[in-house]
Formats: structure tokens, C-alpha cells, sequence
């Protein structure tokens, strides 16, 4: 196998993990590619493995947000974040990641499962209809969906499943039907993720009226006055009454736990949300659409991206499909311009890191850039198509919308090679159409590679520290202080579509268990909010804006440890990254 192709693998098990990054270098964190040669994560050094995120140049937004009536989602909630440096990117939609977004957790299930009585996946193809909803059975098959699965941190309690039509579900793991409870259309599930993952199989329908319209509401509820708020017999509201969440799952669409984890961030980078990296979306037809029976598997609408950035008054971080045309990067602007409210800004990317050869999106920009003849040089050729077609882009959202004073228009290159930033803010037209060149200097990678491995494995929790603050953190800085020179001599903003720490192994270092142990005791460790703190400081002092850190939730394991977050209610004090960015707020009212 390939480096590439295994760094392709590691990126999605990543992914499996809520992934940033797959690789790192085997190379020194210092080290970038030369200026010709392909940016795959093996010659790239630190930044090689980055996934991205961008920020914010602009101003905050100054419209009244309003009051909160509770649980009316067309409703801005009170807002947390005036002010603030940070966004986030949101970890994706997957069964297996401890984030609660939605009140509904059918949203996140895993794709349908053919399988039978005795044996769990026999590779038949399930008959769906245009939403993903079955539509029959075939004989001795059984459709399974997976949900809150592989984590024990999901919130355990009864869950209600409301369903349309006619069929036969059965729930096995962790989850249990109370019989006494339930009625046709409403089943009361008992769940508990000690237990195991909640498995829901549907072992009939009538083809005459399918079983469908699927909804697995989350116990508890939110306070009528306070959306950020949850509540259950443990946990009453101060004022307000407990809504139930199966009485207001319409409105209350976003899980108050959520909400109120990500209210401090100015900007939501949803590249993960869009399943970015690799997709296949061409035309605005196949886009996804709040009517999907799940959006794990095609992405989230972009009407619920808007509603979540409306209510928390977060600008939106939008992430184009590599392969869409005209029409559908129209209509997509179009319903920014008419949908999100006027006081918040688009940040327009094309795709992610589409310097990266790992990524899908990097090989068809070669591919375009060779056949146009924009260069000879295959690496060059990808990063001037990313730049001609990024402005292409561009041009139709301000057309679209009138003007830039709504638009954040992103340029993203490799931090730890600037001459790629210069690739793309010099060619064409790109000056006149660029506001930020994006970048995501994350700290650590060159510490996961093989030549590194005994060394590393031989270290205790404070060598490790010790060699994050000595050496790869100013690695890191120094890039910083090079994008922030190429940036300023464009006249663009310097901001980062993602960053962090990047402990991960790669090239069979993500299987040495002394080494992931060592990189676990590191992420939880106190003193590593302290190296955030002190990567942030930084950030600012060389000239950097808005900071989106990757990523909002993810369990620590051997794809990497990517989470501020490790899981959706775990305690600050047992977060120092969470921590550390939520102090960096309050402490640095954004500073450009």
C-alpha cells in the first residue's frame, strides 16, 4: 500500500474518530516540502495532516440578537460570544462520535444494515426510497440502524422512537422496549451505553404503508425560557418550566447541551457537517435536504446550518463541494443571502485543503489544473486550479449577494510551506477576489512518525510536555509568523481553518500502545490548556485573527485526539483544551 493511499485510510479511520488529520511526517516538524513537490502528508511535516477551518476577518456582528422565547429555533437565543476570537469546527455526523446536536438522534444513525436472523451483515441491498426511508423487506431480511454506538458517555434514560406506517422494529444492545409503555407509532426505549450501542432493527413493514418518518427523541427536556438550558427530574429549570424534548422536537431541533457548548465561538466552520473531504456532490439537486431520514451519510442541510448559526449569531464557514457546478454554488449562495440573517458574515471555501494529496479534491484539482494546461508541474497545476476555481467561486456569491461586506472569501494553503500560500493568492484574479488566507498550524505531528517512535515511547508525560513547549510549539509559531508576513504583503487577513495540538501516531506508530498511552496522559493533562494558551497568545502577537480550533467533540484514541471536548457534557474541569479556549475568550476581545 502506498503512503498516500494509507495516509487516506488513517484519514478516514480519523474520521471515524471525528479525524483532522491522518498522518504527519515522518520528516522534522520543521521541514516543508520542497516548493514543487506534492503536499501528501508524508512530505509535509507538521501541517501535512491539517484539515480546514477558517475564521473571521470581519467585524462582529452588531444586530440586536434579541430574546429567546425557549424553544421557537426561528428565534436568535441571547448571545455569548460578542467579541469573541475563537470559532470551532463542528465534529461530523456519525453514530460513534459522543456529540448530541440534535434532539433527534435517528439523524445520526449509521446507513441502513442488511442482515438477517443469523448473520448480522449479508450485503443485500436495502430497498429505500428518495429520503432513505425502507420501502420492503425482502424475505428473511432485517434493516438495522445504529445509534449512539462504540462511546458510554451517550446519555442514558428513555428514549422515545415515533415512527408512521406499518412495521415491526425490535432494539437490541443497549436498548430495551418498555412493552407496558409503548403504543403503535410510539415505543418507550430504555437505554443504557454501558450496555452497549442503541441497535434498532426493522424486521418488517407493508409495502403498502412502509414504516417510516423514523424519530428517536433523547430524554430530558429545555427550559421554556432559556433554549441553552436542559432539563430532567435531576436537573429543573431556576424559572422557567421542563419542555419536554418529545413535545417540542419540531422547534427544538439542536440539543440545549450543544447549544450551550458552542454559544462562546463567533464562527462555525461545518466542513465536517458537509462531509466535505471526498464528496461527490455536483448539482444542487442531490444536495442534502432537512427531509433525509439521517444526515450522517450525505451531509447536513444547509437550512440547518443557517438555523444554527441564526440562533447562536455565529457567522457560517461554508466549505464548496469540490465537484459542484455554477448552478449549484448559486443556488447555495442564493439561500445564504436570503436565509442568514444580514448581521452575519459567509466565509466561502472551496473544498478543504485541497493542497493535500490525501484528500479526494486534491487529485481532481491536479487532474483539472494538468488538462488546463496551468502549469507543468502537477503540485503547482492543483494549487492554481484550487486558486482559479476559488475565485470563480467567489465571484458568483458576489454576484449573488451585491457586494463583499457579507462575505468572507478564503484562500487556504499548507502552514508549514508559505510558498504555497503565494501559489494561490498570486495567480489569476486572486487578489481582487480574497479576504483571508487560511491556515492551520497545528503543533506536535512530527513526534508521531517512525523515526520518532523510540524516542517518544521512551518518554514520560513531562518530557513530553517539556518537547511540545521547547521544540514543536515554536515550530508551529514560526510558521505562524511566515503566513502572517505572505498574508499582510497581499493585504489579506491571516486567519486559521483549523489548529490544535497533533498528537497522533501514523505508519504503524497509531498501534503502539505505549505511545498512545503517552499521547492520552497529554491531551488530559492540565499543563496542556497551558500550551494552548501560551499557541493562542502567540497566535495573536504575530498578527493572526479569528482561531477555529479542531474540533468541537472527539474521544481520544489512536486516530488522533482532536476534541476540546472529549464527549458533549464532559465537565470544563476535566478539559483543559476546552478550558483554555473558553479563558482565551473572555481574556482577548477580538482584536482586528
Amino acid at each position: 500500500m502506498s503512503v498516500e493511499r494509507w495516509l487516506w485510510v488513517v484519514r478516514f479511520g480519523a474520521l471515524l474518530a471525528v479525524v483532522a488529520c491522518g498522518g504527519g511526517s515522518d520528516a522534522d516538524d520543521s521541514g516543508a516540502p520542497d516548493a514543487m513537490a506534492d503536499a501528501s502528508v508524508a512530505d509535509a511535516g507538521d501541517a501535512a495532516a491539517l484539515d480546514g477551518a477558517t475564521g473571521d476577518a470581519g467585524a462582529d456582528a452588531s444586530a440586536d440578537s434579541g430574546t429567546d422565547s425557549g424553544t421557537d429555533s426561528s428565534m436568535p437565543l441571547p448571545r455569548r460570544n460578542e467579541g469573541s476570537p475563537l470559532g470551532t469546527n463542528l465534529s461530523g455526523i456519525r453514530d460513534w462520535v459522543p456529540s448530541w446536536p440534535f434532539v433527534d438522534v435517528f439523524k445520526t444513525s449509521r446507513g441502513w444494515i442488511s442482515g438477517s436472523s443469523s448473520e448480522w451483515d449479508d450485503g443485500r441491498p436495502v430497498d429505500v426510497d428518495a429520503e432513505g426511508w425502507v420501502r420492503s423487506l425482502a424475505a428473511g431480511q432485517v434493516a438495522r440502524a445504529l445509534m449512539l454506538w462504540s462511546s458510554t458517555h451517550f446519555p442514558e434514560g428513555q428514549y422515545i422512537v415515533l415512527y408512521d406506517g406499518v412495521g415491526t422494529l425490535e432494539y437490541r444492545q443497549g436498548a430495551s422496549r418498555d412493552d407496558a409503555a409503548s403504543a403503535p407509532g410510539r415505543d418507550v426505549v430504555d437505554f443504557a451505553s454501558s450496555a452497549g450501542g442503541f441497535l434498532m432493527n426493522l424486521s418488517s413493514t407493508d409495502a403498502s404503508d412502509p414504516l417510516r418518518n423514523i424519530r428517536v427523541i433523547m430524554p430530558g427536556g429545555v427550559c421554556s425560557d432559556d433554549a441553552l438550558s436542559y432539563c430532567d427530574a435531576s436537573s429543573p429549570c431556576g424559572t422557567g418550566t421542563c419542555e419536554s424534548f418529545e413535545d417540542v422536537y419540531a422547534t427544538q431541533v439542536f440539543h440545549p447541551q450543544f447549544l450551550s457548548r458552542v454559544a462562546r465561538y463567533r464562527l462555525l466552520r461545518f466542513m465536517d457537517w458537509m462531509d466535505t473531504n471526498g464528496s461527490e456532490q455536483s448539482v444542487w439537486a442531490d444536495r442534502p435536504k432537512p427531509s433525509d431520514a439521517r444526515w450522517s451519510t450525505h451531509g447536513v442541510p444547509v437550512e440547518l446550518m443557517v438555523e444554527l448559526s441564526n440562533r447562536l449569531s455565529a457567522d457560517a464557514w461554508i466549505n464548496i463541494p469540490h465537484l459542484a457546478d455554477d448552478d449549484y454554488v448559486t443556488q447555495l449562495a442564493s439561500y445564504l443571502r436570503d436565509n442568514l440573517r444580514p448581521d452575519l458574515r459567509v466565509y466561502i471555501e472551496y473544498s478543504n485543503e485541497v493542497w493535500n494529496g490525501q484528500f479526494a479534491q486534491a487529485g481532481y484539482a491536479r487532474e483539472q489544473g494538468l488538462a488546463a494546461s496551468l502549469s507543468t508541474n502537477d503540485f503547482q497545476a492543483q494549487l492554481f486550479y484550487q486558486s482559479q476555481r476559488s475565485v470563480e467561486i467567489f465571484q458568483i456569491f458576489e454576484g449573488v449577494f451585491g457586494a463583499t461586506d457579507r462575505l468572507v472569501r478564503v484562500m487556504a494553503a499548507q502552514a508549514a510551506n508559505d510558498w504555497t500560500s503565494t501559489q494561490v493568492l498570486e495567480f489569476g484574479a486572486a487578489g481582487a477576489h480574497t479576504d483571508a488566507l487560511a491556515i492551520a498550524p497545528y503543533f506536535g505531528s512530527s513526534l508521531g512518525g517512525p523515526s520518532e517512535r523510540a524516542r517518544v515511547s521512551a518518554m514520560g508525560v513531562d518530557e513530553l510536555m517539556t518537547e511540545l513547549s521547547t521544540n514543536t510549539l515554536p515550530t508551529s509559531i514560526g510558521w505562524i509568523r511566515d503566513q502572517a508576513a505572505v498574508a499582510s504583503a497581499h493585504g489579506v487577513a491571516l486567519i486559521a481553518y483549523e489548529g490544535g495540538q497533533h498528537l497522533v501516531g501514523n505508519r504503524g506508530v497509531e498501534n503502539d500502545a505505549t505511545i498512545n498511552a503517552l499521547f492520552d496522559a497529554a491531551n488530559a493533562d492540565p499543563r496542556m490548556g497551558d500550551l494552548y494558551t501560551t499557541y493562542l497568545n502567540a497566535w495573536r502577537s504575530e498578527g493572526g485573527q479569528v482561531f477555529a480550533h479542531f474540533t468541537h467533540v472527539a474521544e481520544p484514541g489512536k486516530y488522533g485526539r482532536w476534541g476540546s471536548l472529549e464527549y458533549e457534557d464532559q465537565a470544563r474541569s476535566e478539559a483543559p483544551k476546552f478550558d483554555a479556549l473558553m479563558n482565551f475568550i473572555d481574556a482577548n476581545p477580538a482584536w482586528w
